[in-house]
């Protein structure tokens, strides 16, 4: 999909959030059903000259994940002097809603795909690893009006198939653990 349709589509999403959640104040929500599907995407991502789009399938308390996803990386937050990174990929999560249906604190296990590109900078030298990786993360769906809904975040995962790799005399090094903090936002069809 498009990265540019993906982002447009996020602004109507944000757009149309934000002027429920004002004329709706104060509304309560409706009993669900037992079946949830649902649709989210991280903001950041897009900030970050990528996409993020999940869908989800829900069955009372459990929800299934299946995103795609792709950002470039700040040197802040890869750590590696003289490299630019990016990534992209996709990957699933299972999550447990263990005290309300599909709202509220979720725990979760999750496994992805991923293709890294590490490019040294001031060069043409770059390095790409296909990467796999599995992990926990805990969070808390906070509903909004108009079936809208808030998800902060955070994961830890084990990066599988990562290596370290020196081009043009600077080294590129990929922590072994990888935490990643995340908001998205969503919507829960009825």
């Amino acid at each position: 999909m498009n990265k540019h349709l993906v982002a447009a589509l996020s602004l109507v999403t944000l757009t149309t959030l934000a002027s429920s959640a004002a004329a709706d104040e104060g509304s309560t929500a409706t009993p669900s059903p037992a079946f949830h599907a649902d649709v989210e995407v991280d903001p950041t991502a897009y900030v970050l000259s990528g996409h993020s789009l999940h869908v989800g399938l829900g069955y009372r308390h459990v929800r299934l994940d299946l995103g795609a996803f792709a950002m470039a990386l700040p040197s802040w937050a890869h750590g590696n002097d003289g490299y630019d990174a990016s990534f992209n990929g996709f990957g699933a999560k299972l999550q447990v809603f263990p005290f309300a249906e599909q709202r509220g604190l979720f725990l979760g296990v999750d496994g992805g795909v991923s293709r890294l590109l590490a490019r040294r900078q001031g060069t043409d030298l770059a390095s790409e690893q296909l990467q796999g990786s599995m992990g926990v993360h805990v969070g808390y769906r906070i509903s909004l009006p108009a079936d809208f809904y808030v998800t902060p975040w955070i994961g830890v995962s084990y990066q599988l198939g990562r290596k370290d790799v020196t081009l043009a005399a600077a080294a590129w090094h990929q922590n072994a653990l990888n935490v990643f903090p995340a908001v998205h936002l969503g919507y829960q069809f009825r």
